[in-house]
């Protein structure tokens, strides 16, 4: 009876933490994440459990509120700003775009020091920070992988060339042969 009582109360303890202590979000496909009252990290991990066509609506909404940002606060822009580089990092959002990220997280570096920014947890900078080091190093490697390309159809083209001036001189040989094989049936005659 006493290992009742202690799994009993073990059991409870466990539910009443689990209950105080987790988080746990439901995302209404139908509502947008960005209404969402989360960390970045948070929206973008529910972002990633989108399907395209919520992951086209977030984007609509977003670039929506983007257009009236003039009449909102400093923070509001910047919320926005993060959500919208967030979407454009997001490999299958419906506006990735490595080129687009990396110039909105500059404009959003450069715009550090505005008191808007400094209201942001550490972690987020962090995060952000991270996005940064992963976008650097993802251009990195187009950038190697567009140098790597290039070289590769240079040579095919060199290659191809020196294959052409080969099979031309070859259509020269052959010609001449024909030439000396013909020159030579006539004499035998």
């Amino acid at each position: 009876m006493r290992i009742y009582r202690h799994v009993f109360f073990i059991l409870l303890l466990g539910t009443v933490l689990g209950l105080s202590g987790c988080k746990t979000f439901h995302i209404d496909h139908k509502a947008h994440v960005s209404n969402l009252n989360i960390s970045y990290g948070e929206y973008y991990l529910k972002l990633q459990e989108l399907t395209s066509n919520d992951l086209a609506d977030e984007v609509r909404k977003l670039q929506k509120i983007m257009t009236t940002i003039p009449t909102k606060s400093p923070q509001h822009d910047y919320n926005m700003q993060i959500k919208l580089l967030l979407l454009y990092s997001l490999p299958k959002s419906p506006i990735y775009n490595t080129f687009h990220a990396k110039s909105l997280l500059n404009k959003i570096k450069k715009e550090q020091d505005k008191i808007s920014l400094a209201t942001i947890s550490s972690n987020e900078k962090a995060l952000i920070a991270l996005l940064y080091d992963q976008l650097n190093q993802r251009l990195l490697m187009r950038n190697r992988l567009l140098d790597q390309q290039l070289r590769y159809q240079e040579q095919a083209t060199t290659q191809k060339q020196t294959l052409s001036d080969k099979i031309n001189v070859l259509e020269q040989t052959i010609i001449q042969l024909k030439n000396i094989d013909q020159t030579i049936n006539k004499r035998e005659y």
